[in-house]
């Protein structure tokens, strides 16, 4: 019988007893394990996830197309070559899906939200390091931990929970979508055009605590109450115009003698977040003596390698504030020379796109290299971490994210229960110019997570004297390659 209230998928080429299985059993999905493809046509059939495994089953292109149409995500699990060819000519992508790497156990999900078809490979890699431990003050007699006395890690996250985790804000994300009028999309018929979205989500899960409820500096933990995880969901937009001649079926060399540039827009998008099954930010022995992890910086990039340069890139500062509240904009035209009636036409077509956004006690910076241009969102408000990202000077501590309070009859310093929630917002738009073909588009993010803890809570990581302390974990990648199909035939 179905469960109108779970999320209805489809199973193709599953073992009733496999981890991913059971774990969708355990969630909010009604599933369905099926010899075959169903067919997307016969009446009745409603599927929210379609979801084959290995390399047995194949999809035609009219297929993928009408399951998307249908607001089907589709979930493959080790993929042949051929199907992933099949996609990519039925979705005309420039996300060239052939090359993505699908790690083992993950699936590679194919969907469709306002006409834009999401590509989501699951392959967002994370590195962890650790933040050196700073604090108030050091006797000159005190002695701190060793920095080979510790170690950081991120918790194994296993495929299913990731792969569910996914699944499900892609779902999410299609059943919420909205009709929305692009002024990025020249009119049908037109010559030279791609456009998807590169999804880039992951889950970080930290099981390094910097202090135990016990006190104890820099421990590891197995204890699923006490990990704290994070959502990091984040889109890049493509839209691709092959301009100044028709491009089809030509070369690298041949285009660029006939005057033509490609010209890409890449729009980012999305959010970081505290994830709801984690731990809770306060921890030990009692509200207020440690807090972790606050999000206090997330930087995202986009780059490539040397066969597309970058042309320009927005926000490029500030627009106003008011009180703490830093508000930026985007505001992107430009005229592309395109051809449309079968290449017999100049076609003229101004691509636009303008959006504003606020961010709350934080404050975008942009940096640029030669390759493209990172966004870093840095907290600004009782302490600011772009201009002291080491906890170098007092104002962290003094009084910083600490307030005075009387507890029990005493007078004593706890962690602020006010700082911001974790959620943090993506923005930026970066414009590059190239030839046609095949191209390295490099997405890098890196993420501060901080705890602090009071000097009233005497830990191991404390000399002889009890201090305010910082810690933490940076999570990054910097090696997110994906090819960008850029040819026309």
């Amino acid at each position: 019988m179905t469960d109108f209230n779970k999320i209805p998928i489809a199973l193709v080429g599953f073992r009733s007893d496999g981890a991913f299985v059971k774990a969708l059993r355990s969630g909010n999905f009604d599933v369905q394990q099926v010899d075959s493809v169903p067919d997307p046509k016969k009446k009745g059939t409603h599927i929210s996830v379609l979801a084959i495994m290995g390399e047995e089953h194949t999809l035609s292109v009219a297929e993928i197309d009408q399951w998307m149409r249908s607001k089907t995500v589709l979930a493959l699990f080790a993929p042949s070559r051929a199907v992933l060819e099949t996609i990519h000519k039925a979705t005309n992508t420039p996300i060239d899906i052939p090359s993505l790497y699908v790690p083992q156990g993950l699936p590679l999900l194919v969907y469709m939200v306002n006409d834009f078809v999401h590509i989501a490979p699951n392959n967002v890699p994370s590195k962890v390091k650790i933040q050196e431990l700073a604090q108030d003050a050091v006797r000159k007699d005190g002695k701190l931990p060793s920095r080979g006395s510790f170690s950081v890690s991120l918790a194994t996250v296993e495929p299913e929970e990731q792969a569910i985790m996914s699944i499900s804000y892609a779902v999410s994300t299609v059943q919420s979508m909205k009709l929305a009028a692009s002024m990025l999309d020249p009119p049908s018929g037109v010559i030279g055009f791609k456009k998807g979205v590169l999804d880039n989500t992951a889950r970080i899960s930290i099981n390094w605590l910097a202090w135990r409820s016990d006190g104890q500096f820099g421990v590891e933990t197995s204890d699923p109450t006490l990990i704290q995880k994070y959502d990091l969901n984040w889109y890049t937009d493509f839209y691709a115009y092959a301009t100044g001649t028709d491009c089809r079926g030509m070369s690298s060399s041949e285009f660029t003698s006939a005057g033509g540039v490609v010209y890409t827009v890449a729009i980012d998008r999305g959010s970081l977040l505290r994830s709801s099954s984690g731990a809770p930010r306060y921890l030990g022995p009692t509200s207020g003596y440690c807090g972790y992890y606050f999000v206090d910086w997330n930087q995202t990039g986009s780059h490539a390698e040397s066969s597309m340069k970058l042309l320009s890139y927005q926000p490029r500062g500030l627009d106003s504030q008011i009180d703490t509240t830093y508000n930026y904009s985007v505001d992107f035209q430009q005229d592309m020379q395109m051809f449309n009636n079968n290449g017999n036409e100049q076609y003229t077509f101004s691509a636009q796109y303008s959006t504003q956004f606020s961010l709350d006690r934080f404050q975008l910076h942009e940096l640029q290299d030669t390759t493209g241009v990172d966004y870093s969102v840095d907290y600004k408000d009782y302490y600011d971490h772009w201009s002291d990202p080491g906890f170098d000077t007092n104002t962290w501590w003094e009084p910083g994210v600490y307030e005075e309070v009387n507890r029990e009859g005493w007078e004593h310093w706890i962690v602020r229960e006010y700082l911001p929630a974790d959620n943090l917002p993506i923005n930026g738009l970066s414009v590059f110019s190239s030839s046609v073909g095949k191209h390295t588009f490099i997405s890098k993010y890196e993420t501060g997570f901080r705890a602090f803890k009071s000097n009233a809570w005497r830990c191991s990581s404390d000399d002889d004297t009890t201090h305010f302390q910082v810690s933490g974990v940076h999570a990054y990648s910097d090696d997110g390659s994906n090819i960008l199909d850029l040819t026309w035939s």
